[in-house]
């Protein structure tokens, strides 16, 4: 991948600086051994607060924000119009979702 990171490889970072994208509905815990994980300063390079808050009115990058099948469809509608950067970084989370997009909540953004 080239802008998401594991878990494993954010704890060899030192650094809690990161966005978490965790699978489902947020159960109270950061830091998944399963999530995936995009540094602040990437995040902020990329725009990506823009375009997730473009896409999502109640996007909150300094807390969670759960994402359901419809809103991430809509997040990859508006990726490429966007930038190459964001359709990237948003193809990267559809391939660590993978065919798991029912539910409820695809996945929880949890911010800094």
């Amino acid at each position: 991948m080239r802008y998401l990171i594991t878990e494993e490889d954010r704890k060899r970072t030192g650094s809690s600086e990161f966005i978490e994208f965790q699978r489902g509905r947020y159960d109270g815990q950061c830091w998944h051994i399963d999530s995936v994980y995009i540094a602040e300063e990437t995040f902020y390079e990329l725009k990506l607060r823009r375009f997730f808050s473009s896409v999502l009115p109640q996007f909150d990058y300094y807390g969670l924000t759960q994402v359901n099948a419809e809103e991430f469809k809509e997040l990859k509608k508006a990726a490429h119009a966007f930038s190459n950067e964001a359709d990237e970084c948003i193809k990267e989370i559809a391939a660590w979702i993978g065919d798991d997009e029912s539910g409820d909540v695809v996945f929880t953004i949890c911010g800094m």
